[in-house]
């Protein structure tokens, strides 16, 4: 683990994520960090770089959990309901689109928080 909970609550001042969901979403999170980076990430030994990395790490664990939440509050399937006339509308949940919407969440902070590290630079040099 890049980071840890006291990390993410001490330093990053996180409130969000609870303890005990933490470490799952922290192995998520930086496995496709790892994947997007080639491992780069690791081996900076920049302290401005390093912050970087783990404020990116906190910021996505954050993003996947309000993602996670907002998902799990809606009952499996249904989109929208009318209680007046009582209208159903059901969604057909796709795992490989639910993916494809938490890499590009993961993505879009790791874009942000990293943009200036060399990190996400897949060209040759």
């Amino acid at each position: 683990m890049f980071i840890d909970y006291s990390y993410y609550v001490d330093t990053y001042a996180g409130t969000l994520v609870p303890a005990e969901v933490f470490p799952a979403l922290e192995r998520e999170v930086e496995r496709y960090l790892k994947y997007i980076t080639r491992g780069a990430y690791a081996d900076s030994d920049d302290p401005d770089t390093v912050t970087a990395v783990k404020n990116a790490l906190s910021a996505a664990i954050e993003a996947i959990y309000s993602f996670n939440q907002e998902y799990m509050d809606i009952p499996a399937g249904i989109s929208s309901e009318s209680t007046d006339g009582h209208s159903v509308t059901f969604e057909k949940t796709d795992a490989v689109q639910m993916t494809q919407r938490r890499q590009q969440i993961m993505y879009d902070i790791f874009a942000q928080e990293l943009f200036d590290t060399g990190m996400l630079y897949q060209g040759v040099s």
